[in-house]
């Protein structure tokens, strides 16, 4: 993790007023970014840690993934940020929490003093209560975010994964990350989810590029991630994979068909 300088970064700057902190006064502002400071994290380090002191983190650029750790070292994804929004906020309160973030891609950041944070919150009723606000919010999106992993299938999930991450690019809609990655965030493991990029690739909805994954069709893959397939049968073969045993995590449990390696 590189800093590279404190106070009123202009990165800073535009990502505080893309972010629900834009409403607030030049004064909290000013006081909040006063002893912040901008570091950069690369793709797959920890921009904080779970168990560890609490951090408030504003997103400039790039994508994160925020987690919940067992104190035996499973994680499991509970949401994602990107430019514009905070992330740590409820250990910010709470003074600590199982919860960690890490760089899918490069991220820029502006790590806010939580020490200033609660001092400003304990006597500004109207930061008190925006707080308060976007901590029910964070539950709302987390309980959404788990409820979609448990109930859903694994094309729903993996739809629903692919238009989180993807980024807008000269290319299109691109998710920059690995079949293990996504496997790891719908709880399931990497040839289930081959086989579910597989059958989106093969619908025209996906399709291989340098840098991971081309979103060739966002609408349709909004449908699925829905629950709205469609009923119509498919004009194409069914795989073999798709016959033994269905789109769910049970596929886990029987034979499994050879590994896909598209995008792998």
């Amino acid at each position: 993790m590189a800093t590279v300088r404190g106070g009123l970064h202009a990165g800073t700057l535009t990502a505080w007023e893309s972010s629900y902190f834009a409403q607030l006064s030049s004064e909290i502002r000013n006081a909040m970014l006063h002893d912040a400071f901008v570091v950069t994290v690369p793709a797959g380090q920890a921009i904080y840690q779970a168990f560890g002191p609490p951090k408030l983190a504003l997103l400039h650029h790039g994508q994160a993934r925020v987690k919940v750790v067992s104190k035996e070292g499973r994680a499991a994804t509970v949401r994602y940020a990107g430019p514009g929004q905070v992330i740590g906020l409820p250990a910010a309160i709470a003074q600590g929490s199982p919860v960690g973030a890490d760089a899918i891609t490069d991220c820029e950041v502006s790590m806010l003093n939580v020490n200033t944070l609660r001092r400003l919150a304990a006597s500004d009723a109207t930061l008190s209560w925006l707080l308060a606000q976007q901590a029910c919010q964070i539950v709302f999106e987390t309980v959404e975010f788990l409820g979609d992993n448990l109930f859903g299938t694994v094309q729903q999930r993996v739809s629903r994964h692919l238009l989180d991450l993807a980024s807008n690019a000269p290319e299109g809609l691109i998710v920059k990350v690995d079949q293990q990655e996504l496997a790891d965030a719908i709880g399931s493991v990497r040839e289930v989810v081959a086989r579910a990029l597989r059958k989106l690739r093969e619908a025209g909805l996906v399709e291989r590029h340098p840098s991971g994954i081309r979103i060739s069709d966002p609408s349709e893959l909004h449908r699925i991630a829905a629950g709205q397939e469609s009923d119509e049968p498919s004009k194409r073969p069914v795989p073999r994979a798709d016959l033994a045993g269905g789109d769910r995590d049970q596929e886990m449990l029987g034979p499994s068909a050879e590994p896909d390696t598209f995008l792998s």
